[in-house]
């Protein structure tokens, strides 16, 4: 079967091309498109069609291609897709059986091919299963593209061609496979554009495997519009998904891209990260930075979530273009700190109300610079109340990093009295200006009165301590702090009154 839609609307397969198949036992049932000698690829003509208003019906019953046992056969269609095709039916062949979807369609979704083959896989236990195949690869717009389906029942395979080039594959591997086949009762039509908008030419269904002439092989070429006297050409892109480190202010040490770049064309590497989560969408997340030489990566961005894009351009006559064979990179991950050792706590003997700990340093650099301690305080050993963060001395606010008077390597050293909670728990928005970045947060910033309590006589609480280093925020670097350490607890004496 050949359809070059060079003659008329109602007899689309007449044809004096040299590709033409005689094929007795597939007729054209009914047909509605738009002849278009504007838009071509075979002849003077193509069948121009406008969603549900325009298709072809194809009986199919009687082919060698359409029963229970089919031989191996290919369906080409060559499609040029307008403005409306980002989502459209370009061919359909389904019949309910007993509440069951039994067939197959090929359809375009956000400008992607999609295949599905439903209920075609036979098992040798009388069952059926389905199979779903996605193009990765966009699809253009306003210029040829070459699609094939290859029905591989010999080896139970259906492969999805792009231009020649194969995109997507199903293979049915394993024991019980009978073959991939269609019900003997299905009488249903082939439905060529069921919903589609665009033209297609020299569509046709042949023995074999897709055929490798020229034209289902070309690139991009280079375009060149007489009126404004600009040269284009588009390449191709291929995105990965968005990965996702184990933690979060990872830096990309270095990258490699295995790429195979015949003369005249051109190849690009792009990257973007950020330790806030996005979707792989194009028009959402960081901005992409092209990446040129793979051992220079200081400037870009510290991230959790990344993903990775490599352009491909063709050479301007559209006769070779770069091949891609693999992508490996670095990733250098900010571990957390290590929880505080030797943590201890005492009363004052000094001042009422007033608790002192001690503990070592960390020993990570980046706790020691611009790092800190958080010390929580509870009434349960698994119930915190209280958050000590910020401490001020001489109505300074500043990070608590145990660096006190007398205070050494293995023992760091911090006082907290009612002051210290106050300061804790009532931060003004003079004083919020002087608190590291690392400290900013939701939490921080409002419903101060939920962010602790005062130490009360009579009461045991419990202490704990965490480390934090410089990366450390509650939007993106929540988890550059340690885990807490085990509860100390401090009984406050009970004043007894005298009258």
């Amino acid at each position: 079967m050949f359809l070059d839609f060079e003659g008329d609307v109602a007899n689309p397969e007449f044809s004096e091309s040299a590709l033409s198949h005689s094929a007795k036992t597939i007729s054209v049932v009914s047909s509605s498109y738009i002849s278009d000698s504007k838009y071509s690829i075979f002849g003077k003509k193509s069948a121009f069609f406008s969603g549900k208003r325009n298709q072809i019906h194809l009986g199919v019953s009687g082919s060698n291609f359409f029963h229970a046992h089919p031989e191996p056969f290919t369906i080409t269609i060559p499609l040029y897709l307008s403005e409306q095709g980002a989502s459209s039916v370009v061919l359909d062949k389904t019949v309910f059986i007993k509440g069951k979807k039994y067939g197959f369609s090929l359809e375009i979704e956000e400008n992607r091919l999609v295949f599905y083959a439903n209920q075609l896989i036979m098992k040798e236990n009388g069952t059926t299963v389905s199979a779903v195949l996605q193009s990765p690869n966009t699809l253009p717009r306003k210029e040829w593209i070459f699609i094939s389906i290859y029905f591989d029942t010999i080896s139970n395979r259906i492969l999805l061609f792009q231009n020649g080039y194969q995109t997507a594959q199903f293979e049915a591997d394993g024991s019980g496979i009978a073959g991939i086949g269609f019900p003997e009762v299905d009488t249903s039509n082939l439905i060529l554009a069921k919903s589609y908008f665009g033209n297609i030419d020299g569509f046709h269904i042949h023995k074999g495997e897709p055929l490798r002439a020229r034209d289902y092989s070309r690139y991009h070429r280079v375009k060149f519009a007489e009126d404004t006297k600009l040269a284009s050409h588009n390449g191709s892109y291929v995105t990965s998904p968005v990965y996702a480190t184990k933690y979060s202010h990872s830096t990309l040490e270095k990258w490699n891209a295995s790429m195979e770049t015949p003369k005249d064309t051109q190849t690009a590497v792009f990257f973007r990260g950020s330790n806030q989560k996005f979707q792989e969408e194009e028009s959402k997340g960081p901005m992409w930075i092209s990446l040129e030489d793979p051992k220079n990566t200081k400037l870009l961005p510290k991230f959790k979530f990344h993903q990775w894009k490599i352009w491909l351009r063709s050479d301007p006559q559209g006769k070779s273009t770069p091949s891609l064979f693999g992508l490996n990179y670095q990733i250098k991950e900010q571990i957390p700190p290590e929880i505080p050792t030797n943590f201890r706590v005492s009363l004052s003997r000094e001042k009422a109300k007033t608790v002192c700990f001690a503990w070592n340093s960390n020993h990570e650099r980046e706790v020691q610079e611009n790092g800190g301690y958080l010390i929580y305080f509870g009434v349960e050993p698994d119930r915190m109340i209280g958050t000590i963060f910020v401490n001020a001395n001489q109505g300074k606010i500043s990070t608590i990093d145990g660096k006190s008077e007398n205070a050494d390597y293995k023992n760091l050293k911090f006082c907290a009295d009612e002051d210290t909670l106050i300061s804790n728990i009532y931060i003004t928005d003079e004083d919020a200006k002087s608190i590291p970045k690392a400290l900013l947060d939701p939490v921080f910033s409002s419903r101060h009165e939920k962010r602790g309590a005062l130490f009360q006589e009579g009461i045991t609480y419990y202490f704990k301590i965490a480390a934090y280093n410089r990366f450390f925020d509650e939007w993106e670097g929540r988890d550059q702090k340690s885990k807490l350490s085990s509860p100390l607890s401090v009984s406050f004496p009970k004043e007894i009154s005298q009258r």
